[in-house]
C-alpha cells in the first residue's frame, strides 16, 4: 500500500513540476549558490564498523563477501567467540561518550562550512529510527540514540550547512539480494526510496551525499524520481544540493555537483562544480584501532588539498572516523584545529572565492581570486583579470628559500602585495612576471613555515582564459558584464 501511495504522489509531483524525472530537466536546475561560496565541509563516516575498528568501514563484507579477507578473518577468529556474527558488534556501538555540541565545536574550528553524516551506509544501520530499519537503527540498539537527529539540532542556528550521506545499497539486505536474483525491485520500493524521502523530511538535511549506487541503474533505485520530488516540493527544494551516484552511469555525468571517485584531483579547471573527499586517516574513512600517527595526513597536505581543490572549481570534504564510544581521536581533532586556525587568517581567500584566469604556477603555487564590484553571474566558473577589479590569492605551498617568481602575474606600478594574517605589504612596480624578494617575506609574522598566501592587487589585466588538458576551454553559458568587458562574455 506505501508504495501506491508514494506512487500518487509522485505522479500528481510530476504533473505540474518545475523539473521533471529526466536527467536533462534534472541537471538543468542551478546549484544553489551557497554550496560553491563555503569550500570546505567535513565527511563523518560512523557505524558498526567503529566496533571492531579494524582494517576499515568494509569490514563487514572483508569478513562475510565474495573474497574474505584472510586478515580480517584472522582478527576475528583471534579476538571474538566462535559464532560471532557482525549484528552482535552492534550491542557494543553503545556511543556513551558522544556529545553532538562537542562535535560541533570541533567542526567549526577547523574552518569547515558544511557537515556530512553517514546516515546509512553499506552495512544497512541506520543513524536515526527508521521505520524500514526494525532493530537494526541507533535507537532500537546500540547508543539507544536519535543521533542524526542531535547532530541537527546541534548545527542548527551555527554557519554550518548540514547534510546526509545515504548508501542506497546494502550488502546483505534479502530484500536487495533478491532483487539482483530475480530482477525485482522490493528493496527500492520498500526499503531505500522510502528512507530517503523519510531523512529528507524528518531532518531537512542541505546536502544529501548519495553512494552504493554503482551495481545498478538510475532506473532501478528510482533516482530521477526521487530527485523531481526533491527538486520540486520537498522542505529543502530552494537549498539542498546532490552529488552524482546515483546509477552505474550517473557518477561525473548527472545530478548536482560531481565526485567522479574519492580523492578526486584533476589539477584543472572543470566546467562543472566538483568535490575532492579525502581522509585524514589515509587508510581507511572509518575509525581504526591500529591507526599510527604516520598514517594521518599533515596539516600541510590538507592545506595543499583545498588549495589545488578550490584553485580548480571543486570543494574539499575531509572525512573523519569516531570511535564506538562516540570520540573523534584526538589526532583528528588537533589537526583539524591547526588546519581551522591557518584558515581563519586566510578567510577571504578561501571562502566566496573563484578559480582565476590560472590554476597553479611554477613552484606549487594556486591561485584563487574575487573581485571588487563587476557584475558578472555568479556561476560563472573563474573570475577574468581586471587590473582595477580582481583581486589575486597566491598559495605558496612550497616556501621559497630565494627570491620566488609568479610567471602567471604581470604587475603594474600601483600593484600591491600583501602577506594575509599581517600588516606586510609591498610594491613590486610594474613586471612582466612579479618576482618576490626573499627578504621580504615576515618569516615571524606567518602562521606557519611550510605555507603563505599572498594577497595581490592592482595586477595588469590579461585577456586570458583558464587551459584544460584539451587546449582553450570555453562553457556556453552567457552572463551580463559591466563596461566594457565583452572579452568575458565566452570564457565564463
Amino acid at each position: 500500500m506505501r508504495t501506491h501511495v508514494l506512487d500518487l504522489i509522485f505522479c500528481i509531483t510530476v504533473i505540474t513540476a518545475k523539473y521533471q524525472p529526466t536527467w536533462p530537466s534534472l541537471d538543468a536546475r542551478p546549484l544553489p549558490s551557497w554550496y560553491d561560496d563555503v569550500k570546505f565541509g567535513i565527511f563523518c563516516h560512523w557505524g558498526v564498523y567503529s566496533v571492531p575498528g579494524f582494517k576499515s568501514e568494509w569490514f563487514w563484507w572483508a569478513w562475510k563477501g565474495t573474497d574474505p579477507d584472510k586478515d580480517v578473518v584472522s582478527y576475528v577468529n583471534r579476538n571474538y567467540k566462535p559464532g560471532t556474527t557482525y549484528a552482535d558488534f552492534a550491542k557494543d556501538f553503545t556511543a556513551e561518550l558522544f556529545n553532538a555540541n562537542e562535535f560541533v565545536d570541533i567542526v567549526k574550528s577547523s574552518g569547515a562550512k558544511y557537515f556530512v553524516l553517514t546516515s546509512k551506509h553499506h552495512e544497512g544501520f541506520t543513524m536515526w529510527p527508521s521505520r524500514t530499519s526494525w532493530n537494526w537503527n541507533s535507537v532500537d540498539i546500540g547508543p539507544k540514540r536519535d543521533i542524526v537527529g542531535e547532530l541537527k539540532t546541534a548545527f542548527k542556528g551555527t554557519d554550518v550547512h548540514f547534510g546526509l550521506y545515504y548508501s542506497l545499497f546494502e550488502w546483505f539486505h534479502p530484500m536487495f539480494i533478491d532483487d539482483t536474483k530475480y530482477n525485482k525491485t522490493a528493496y527500492v520500493d520498500q526499503v531505500s526510496f522510502p528512507q530517503l524521502i523519510e531523512i529528507v523530511s524528518r531532518y531537512k538535511p542541505e546536502i544529501i551525499w548519495s553512494d552504493g549506487e554503482w551495481d545498478r541503474s538510475d532506473d532501478y533505485w528510482k533516482s530521477k524520481d526521487f530527485l523531481a520530488w526533491l527538486y520540486n516540493t520537498s522542505p529543502v527544494k530552494d537549498t539542498v544540493v546532490v552529488n552524482d551516484r546515483w546509477g552505474r552511469d550517473t557518477i561525473g555525468k548527472h545530478g548536482g555537483f560531481l565526485t567522479f571517485s574519492d580523492h578526486y584531483d584533476p589539477g584543472k579547471l572543470l566546467s562543472r562544480k566538483w568535490e575532492n573527499c579525502m581522509t585524514l586517516d589515509k587508510f581507511s574513512w572509518g575509525n581504526r584501532r591500529t591507526m599510527k600517527s604516520t598514517d594521518v595526513n599533515t596539516v600541510h597536505t590538507l592545506i595543499e588539498q583545498l588549495a589545488r581543490t578550490i584553485s580548480c572549481g571543486g570543494n574539499f570534504l575531509l572525512n573523519i572516523g569516531p570511535d564506538m564510544h562516540g570520540k573523534i581521536p584526538p589526532i583528528f581533532e588537533d589537526r583539524l584545529r591547526e588546519l581551522g586556525r591557518f584558515i581563519t587568517v586566510n578567510s577571504e581567500a578561501v571562502y566566496g572565492t573563484k578559480p582565476w584566469i590560472y590554476q597553479n604556477d611554477t613552484g606549487n603555487v594556486w591561485y584563487t581570486s574575487r573581485l571588487y564590484s563587476t557584475k558578472l553571474r555568479s556561476d560563472r566558473l573563474f573570475n577574468p583579470q581586471i587590473e582595477a577589479e580582481t583581486i589575486i590569492y597566491a598559495w605558496i605551498l612550497d616556501m621559497p628559500t630565494t627570491d620566488l617568481k609568479l610567471n602567471r602575474v604581470k604587475t603594474t606600478s600601483t600593484t600591491v602585495v600583501s602577506f594575509l594574517g599581517t600588516n606586510v605589504s609591498y610594491t613590486p612596480g610594474s613586471m612582466s612576471a612579479l618576482v618576490l624578494p626573499f627578504t621580504k617575506i615576515p618569516w615571524r609574522l606567518l602562521i606557519r613555515n611550510d605555507a603563505m598566501i599572498l594577497k595581490i592587487t592592482s595586477a595588469s589585466t590579461q585577456k586570458s582564459t583558464p587551459f584544460d588538458a584539451g587546449g582553450h576551454m570555453k562553457s556556453q553559458r552567457s552572463l551580463s558584464y559591466a563596461d566594457d568587458f565583452s572579452w568575458i562574455v565566452d570564457t565564463l
